[in-house]
């Protein structure tokens, strides 16, 4: 007696997504061209700092920062500016004042005072310097930020590097010359200061120093790319009263900071 085979058939079949955790850079890029995505970071590691982190950068450019406020890039607008840096006149029979009398941020013949008396204890001070950049950032997943600057060859860079400070913060949403944030969130759920370091002298970041770390993503509902991104912005500035720093006997300079920020995801 004959039994028939049962016709038996398997078939497998597991299709598997995988969206890794991915930060989009943005500014400017190395020609001055804004705005430009210049850095798109892939998390493909687990390590505490950038150097550490494992994460690929698919951009093998880097991107530049803006004039806080504006997609000017920095390498622009800090070149075109065709004065020095503003002044505190202190303790004079006018009490303090600053030489930047039309409020643009440097010296030039555009600036103008009266005659003012002069004191055992006037004297002049570069504190009042301040000078802003930004980059922007959107992201899927939580990040961080290190910075590092370089090491000085002169004495007027390390006093420099002394005395100026640098203090990054988030800005949410803006315009400014294209629209961000509407669809973003603060990388921090604390809030526009939470997860940043301190003020930092710039001599401290001579090696890597983490400047924020986040514990959520930029995106918070569904948008574009600059909709889901937020600003971050670096004040830099001059504490020479402080440190007892920049003295008129250091002569003029032209003193040119260089600070790498690397975003990666811990």
């Amino acid at each position: 007696m004959l039994t028939p085979l049962t016709a038996q058939a398997e078939l497998v079949d597991r299709p598997h997504f995988n969206v890794k955790g991915m930060v989009i850079v943005w500014g400017a890029d190395g020609a001055s061209n804004a705005p430009v995505v210049s850095d798109f970071v892939l998390d493909t590691g687990s390590g505490g700092s950038a150097a550490t982190s494992g994460d690929v950068d698919l951009i093998s450019s880097d991107a530049h920062t803006v004039v806080t406020g504006t997609l000017v890039p920095t390498q622009n607008g800090v070149a075109s500016a065709t004065g020095g840096m503003p002044f505190l006149l202190t303790n004079t029979s006018r009490g303090t004042f600053s030489t930047d009398t039309n409020g643009d941020g440097i010296v030039s013949g555009a600036d103008s005072f009266t005659s003012f008396g002069l004191q055992n204890i006037t004297d002049a001070r570069v504190d009042a310097v301040r000078q802003n950049s930004s980059f922007y950032v959107a992201s899927n997943v939580p990040f961080a930020i290190d910075a590092q600057a370089f090491t000085p060859s002169t004495f007027t860079e390390f006093i420099l590097l002394l005395i100026t400070r640098v203090q990054l913060s988030a800005t949410l949403n803006g315009d400014d010359g294209l629209a961000f944030g509407s669809s973003a969130q603060l990388p921090h759920s604390g809030g526009p200061n939470s997860g940043f370091s301190p003020v930092l002298r710039l001599w401290d970041l001579r090696n890597p120093r983490n400047m924020f770390t986040g514990n959520q993503r930029t995106a918070q509902s569904p948008g574009t790319i600059a909709d889901q991104s937020v600003r971050f912005d670096a004040e830099y500035s001059i504490s020479a009263a402080n440190l007892n720093g920049y003295d008129l006997s250091l002569g003029t300079f032209d003193f040119q900071v260089e600070v790498v920020y690397t975003v990666y995801v811990p």
